[in-house]
């Protein structure tokens, strides 16, 4: 989800920061899921890197920063799922992310035949049977030949990217510059990242970021700040009530996360906490249309 979607939905999405390592891809490697190998040459490389020079930071490796709503994976579902199965959020700003699905976005569109493979053999898609190869009368061919030849599927893709192109402008390059020293030149810190997956943080650099842009911003982080604290103390409220073993290590991240909402929110309303950051005036009022357009 981008900032903007967790600020759509305040009351529904925790939100965090997912970091992850990406890996380089180099010329003449083998890709291979299942049944499906691709040899990279030195055009799906270069696709890589477009990619990379857009949407990812490098500081010895590559990462991906990205925000994302944070939930109890015990529960298994979306908190915008509704008892019927449906999207309930689905004319009311729903992500982009959703849309894309099961594509990957860091993924060069000749290679998204793969990122299908895989997802078809990973546990959260066994037995679902959504994704299948070959054409089908019943649904429409989203990769032929190593093209996307879904339109839709093209269109989501293309936003999806821009959208992380946005976030990079609007808050992801601010935070990556504020975390580099004590994370991303750290090696002891890196090994908090796991493979394959993500470390999630607060999304509380994100938020004294773009609060600093102007006073209107720093008034919707701290009316945010106010809903997330409601949500997570509804989430971990219900998550005692469970009585799960397996929940612990989310109830203990979340009030991490309210700590830190709650010593955030301090400093914004004292307004002197994001005072060093230099923001220009054609910056600050991208950001704040960005954020209003997101809560109105």
């Amino acid at each position: 989800m981008t900032l903007a979607e967790l600020f759509r939905h305040p009351d529904r999405f925790i939100g965090c920061i997912a970091i992850g390592r990406v890996a380089r891809r180099r010329a003449g490697e083998r890709l291979r899921v299942g049944r499906h190998e691709a040899v990279l040459d030195e055009a799906d490389c270069a696709q890589f890197e477009a990619l990379a020079d857009t949407l990812l930071y490098r500081a010895g490796d590559t990462f991906s920063i990205v925000s994302q709503g944070f939930d109890y994976a015990s529960l298994a579902r979306c908190p915008a799922l509704a008892d019927d199965g449906r999207c309930a959020i689905h004319l009311q700003g729903k992500p982009l992310t959703c849309e894309v699905v099961p594509l990957d976005p860091l993924v060069p569109d000749s290679l998204q035949h793969l990122v299908l493979a895989q997802r078809a053999d990973s546990a959260v898609y066994v037995g679902s049977a959504c994704i299948q190869q070959g054409k089908r009368d019943d649904a429409p061919l989203l990769i032929d030949e190593g093209r996307i030849a879904d339109r839709h599927a093209q269109d989501a893709l293309a936003r999806r990217r821009r959208a992380l192109e946005q976030e990079r402008a609007i808050w992801t390059q601010a935070v990556f510059d504020a975390l580099r020293a004590d994370l991303f030149d750290s090696p002891a810190a890196l090994a908090r990242i796991p493979a394959g997956g993500f470390l999630t943080i607060s999304l509380v650099p994100a938020l004294l970021s773009v609060a600093a842009a102007s006073a209107r911003c720093r008034e919707l982080c701290i009316d945010y700040i106010d809903s997330q604290l409601a949500l997570i103390e509804r989430s971990i409220a219900q998550a005692l009530t469970r009585r799960r073993l397996d929940d612990r290590p989310a109830t203990q991240q979340l009030r991490g996360f309210a700590t830190a909402y709650q010593q955030a929110k301090a400093r914004l309303v004292e307004a002197a906490a994001v005072e060093h950051i230099s923001v220009t005036v054609a910056a600050r009022l991208d950001i704040e249309a960005y954020l209003c357009g997101a809560v109105h």
